[in-house]
């Protein structure tokens, strides 16, 4: 009843009856359940909760208010249960159809945990969650975190030593979108609409698929409380328990190869985002020596999660043992052959019938290849120079010249490509003013951290076809990632070329140029030729890595694990006051968090000092999440631990303005200068 956003919620009328009224009724419809017990706490505003039981002769337990764990112990406890099934009173639209699913799941197989909200694939408002008797005691013995005490079940999924299970949808549902639990005033006119369309005393239940049918009929009502965070309870629960200290680590072994690295590397590294200037030094490792999954060990032996994932590519986990195996026995074949290979027509074939632009393939080493190969493919198709870009492609002379970058490219070079805004329509329409039939190609990252609004990649497209020139979507960060059809598929708008890397390949050196048929043709005489271009064990790796993420939940993972990270990120920012500081922003397999200084701008200082205290703590993180699927919900929620330790530094850093006197070294520093 002292729900803190909807209070007594549970109890509130719905169709003539108190909520809790149509929860035990429905549940009681279950036919593998033997009995249903309301457990409520003992505090007076409850009381409301007993008596409602009393007059309804329904079995009512009281127990903690806070240890919600103990509550459901004890009940479970009181009654014998030798097997218990959770279900929340917030959840007035539980199918028992569905409970039955999840308890026969249970009892077939040999787990001490099967629910259906593991994953997202039904809506929010119909988790059911089956465990033994003998693994709730675990739970109640062992759990200690504030979050596992109060959210019950969540020690159960995280701790790692349970065989758990998920019972997914049968059917395909917008399960991110669709949200049927009450927690929030939108949500209760939501139910209550969906009442007063299906439920009759005369008629009773209703059941998924007529509220299916419903919500088919009526789309607009599915909007009624459409963009509520899910399961922000738990997120803020994690605010109230202790901070998680720094762990002990020895940084010598990367410190002098640092050293070392200084007289032989400029910057120390292969790229600018690798570099020392990227991470506090002193305190952030500089080498790292292995990996496995969502882990990194660095040169000294300490274990990080990582987050940068090698800046992208890595969608799958390091050494993902399919693909390991793929490489390994390519290996022994062979990786590269004086003509072409079978692999480089197997992983063509599957890129032609996942991406649908592509007709024709070309693969080359890295984002930056395929980049400028579709940009020199187009110049030559169309007989135009100028490029007009959105987004970023690549260390090349015709993209970087427009960056604070430049130094090396020729003036003329710079000349030749032009920027316009990403959601501003009518820049690229100055791009075309400013150079009338002139514009070969534009090139855009379909999505970066902020979403197309008001059809503007529909409408980028109309204007670059009207205008003669061709559309490339560089998705060489969106690809096997956003979607197993890219971007271009999520966004269902199609381009005439497309450049691909990064995921592909789960971390090995390969990009693709696709696209239609009469433009990758000219690359019969377009020069775009590499000797490591048709590298099998790269190829190998592709195939292996695109067979994992049509067989598995891998995109539908990155999602659901980088939104809880967001969601967290953002709930925990609120509760620590700010969030007018830091924010995590993007689509939710790849996210950013930014930084603001009080005029607006990015603080490189508040970036560094968060980082600061999340390196100590085990996270390797650079400003991004890169999600993998071996990123599980353990790893999230230790994340969101260390993240809201960081956030209480955070904030009193910002309160006594010492945010610089507290870091350990010199502040991370932008890639791209500001001009």
């Amino acid at each position: 009843m002292a729900s803190t956003r909807l209070p007594g919620k549970v109890l509130a009328d719905i169709a003539g009856r108190p909520m809790l009224w149509h929860v035990v009724n429905r549940v009681a419809l279950a036919t593998l359940l033997d009995k249903v017990v309301v457990a409520t706490s003992v505090e007076p505003t409850d009381d409301a909760i007993a008596e409602f039981c009393h007059d309804y002769h329904i079995e009512c337990f009281r127990g903690s208010e806070t240890d919600v764990l103990d509550r459901f112990y004890q009940a479970a406890k009181q009654c014998g249960a030798h097997t218990v099934v959770r279900i929340t009173a917030d959840c007035p639209l539980i199918d028992p159809h569905i409970i039955d699913k999840v308890i026969d799941a249970y009892r077939v197989g040999k787990f001490d945990y099967v629910t259906n909200a593991l994953h997202y694939t039904y809506p929010d408002g119909l988790d059911t969650e089956v465990c033994s008797m003998a693994a709730l005691e675990t739970a109640w013995k062992e759990a200690r975190q504030a979050a596992d005490r109060e959210h019950v079940t969540s020690y159960l999924r995280n701790a790692g030593r349970f065989r758990i299970s998920n019972v997914a949808c049968e059917r395909p549902l917008p399960a991110d979108s669709w949200r049927w639990t009450v927690d929030e005033p939108k949500d209760l006119a939501f139910v209550r609409s969906v009442y007063e369309h299906l439920w009759s005393q005369q008629q009773g239940a209703f059941y998924l698929e007529d509220i299916v049918q419903l919500l088919e009929r009526e789309a607009d009502l599915a909007k009624t409380n459409r963009g509520i965070v899910r399961n922000q309870g738990y997120y803020a629960t994690l605010s109230t328990e202790a901070p998680v200290e720094p762990q002990r680590r020895e940084l010598s072994r990367s410190y002098a190869l640092k050293a070392k690295a200084t007289r032989l590397i400029p910057s120390c590294a292969q790229t600018f985002s690798k570099s020392p200037s990227q991470y506090i030094q002193g305190v952030a490792p500089v080498f790292l020596s292995r990996g496995q999954g969502c882990y990194v060990w660095d040169v000294d032996g300490n274990k990080y999660i990582d987050y940068a994932m090698a800046l992208g590519p890595v969608t799958l986990g390091h050494n993902y043992p399919a693909v390991s195996e793929a490489v390994s026995q390519q290996i022994a074949d062979g990786n590269a052959f004086s003509l072409p290979h079978p692999l480089e027509l197997e992983v063509a074939e599957a890129l032609v019938m996942m991406i649908p632009c592509a007709e024709m393939v070309r693969f080359a080493k890295n984002g930056s290849d395929a980049t400028s190969g579709a940009v020199r493919v187009a110049r030559a198709f169309t007989g135009r120079d100028i490029i007009a870009c959105c987004g970023y492609h690549g260390w090349q002379d015709w993209y970087i010249g427009t960056t604070t970058r430049n130094q090396g490219v020729p003036k003329a070079v710079q000349e030749l490509t032009t920027t316009f805004e990403y959601n501003n329509i009518d820049s690229l329409r100055r791009v075309f003013t400013r150079h009338p039939g002139a514009v070969a190609a534009v090139i855009m990252e379909p999505i970066g951290v902020v979403n197309p609004t008001n059809g503007f990649l529909e409408q980028v497209a109309e204007l670059t076809r009207r205008e003669g020139a061709l559309l490339i979507f560089d998705e060489v960060v969106t690809g096997f990632r956003l979607s197993l059809d890219g971007a271009q598929g999520y966004f269902g708008v199609k381009p005439d070329l497309a450049c691909f890397g990064k995921g592909m390949a789960n971390g090995y050196p390969l990009a693709a140029v696709v696209g239609r048929r009469e433009i990758m043709e000219l690359f019969d005489e377009v020069f775009f030729s590499f000797t490591f271009g048709g590298d099998t064990l790269a190829l190998a790796a592709a195939k292996a890595t695109m067979t994992e993420m049509c067989e598995k939940r891998v995109i539908a993972h990155l999602w659901e694990q980088g939104q809880r990270l967001q969601d967290g990120y953002n709930i925990l920012a609120k509760a620590y006051r700010v969030s007018e500081w830091t924010e995590c922003v993007g689509f939710a397999p790849r996210t950013v968090t930014v930084f603001h200084s009080p005029d607006g701008g990015d603080s490189l200082v508040l970036k560094s000092l968060f980082q600061q205290e999340c390196v100590k703590r085990g996270i390797l993180f650079s400003g991004g999440h890169n999600i993998s699927f071996s990123h599980s919900s353990a790893d999230i929620d230790y994340t969101l631990r260390v993240y809201r330790t960081a956030m209480e530094i955070l904030a009193d850093a910002i309160q006594h303005r010492n945010a610089a006197e507290r870091l350990a070294g010199a502040p991370v520093q932008a890639v791209f200068r500001k001009p």
